[in-house]
């Protein structure tokens, strides 16, 4: 109980932090292909806990990542940056589970895994974390407005180097949704919540197809998009602190999967 409370606060404060994926931190934590299986099947009694707290640092963190982004910005960026990148090599993989032994993998059986890793590269680097790039799909602030960023950023979230809320941020809403919480605006809420359990049920499903047919494909295409997502991270310039605090976010990341092999 309480070690899945602590993994959905982790998760929780992935959601609302620009630049960190909550399937990043589902992938390091190490059970995001059972989750999107259990997802896609509508099991998430275990993941009740989880997922309370997952709401309760999502809320709380609100009022405190301001503050810390304004104090520590420097060392916060450094820590994910290092976080993302040691996640890459635990998300790649090169067998599918049914194998029974890992076997050398012909180069070209990897041409296409290496392609969607470069497609997933590019459009995470050039299009969703691109810093000037904002767009407004319906009148902002509305309810449809609402409910189609809840759906677009849950979805996105469960894919690593995706994060949630850059998604919010792209579509314009980020600061709404920011007052809409802090107000306790519940009609607006309630439509993100609907979307966002829509978005998130619906892109489990397809997940948890895709991984069973196409499982080293979908590894490198996660890969790929992690790696674009560390754009929104990297300072003007690099200093020691940034460079001290990305290896203890890496050797973090590093550590706890090491356990896990």
């Amino acid at each position: 109980m309480i070690l899945k409370l602590l993994q959905g606060t982790f998760i929780g404060l992935a959601m609302i932090l620009p630049g960190l994926s909550a399937g990043t931190v589902i992938l390091i934590l190490g059970f995001y292909r059972q989750f999107i299986d259990d997802l896609s099947s509508l099991k998430i009694r275990p993941y009740l806990p989880m997922l309370a707290g997952a709401a309760a640092a999502a809320l709380a963190g609100i009022y405190v990542i301001s503050y810390l982004l304004e104090h520590f910005n420097i060392a916060i960026m450094a820590f994910l940056l290092g976080m993302l990148l040691a996640s890459i090599p635990t998300v790649i993989t090169f067998r599918h589970d049914s194998e029974t032994a890992p076997e050398a993998v012909a180069l070209k059986k990897l041409i296409w895994p290496l392609v969607l890793g470069a497609t997933g590269f590019i459009v995470t680097w050039y299009i969703i974390c691109e810093p000037e790039r904002t767009f407004t799909v319906l009148p902002p602030g509305g309810y449809l407005h609402f409910f189609l960023g809840g759906t677009l950023a849950s979805a996105t979230m469960l894919l690593p180097g995706v994060s949630g809320s850059s998604i919010l941020i792209i579509m314009n809403l980020y600061d709404d949704v920011i007052h809409a919480v802090s107000n306790w605006q519940w009609a607006r809420l309630g439509f993100l919540a609907a979307g966002f359990a829509i978005g998130l049920f619906g892109l489990a499903r397809l997940l948890s197809a895709l991984y069973r047919r196409y499982q080293i494909a979908i590894s490198f295409l996660l890969a790929g998009m992690i790696l674009g997502s560390t754009r929104i991270l990297l300072p003007a310039r690099f200093s020691l602190t940034f460079l001290i605090f990305a290896v203890i976010g890496a050797a973090l990341v590093l550590y706890f999967s090491r356990r896990k092999t």
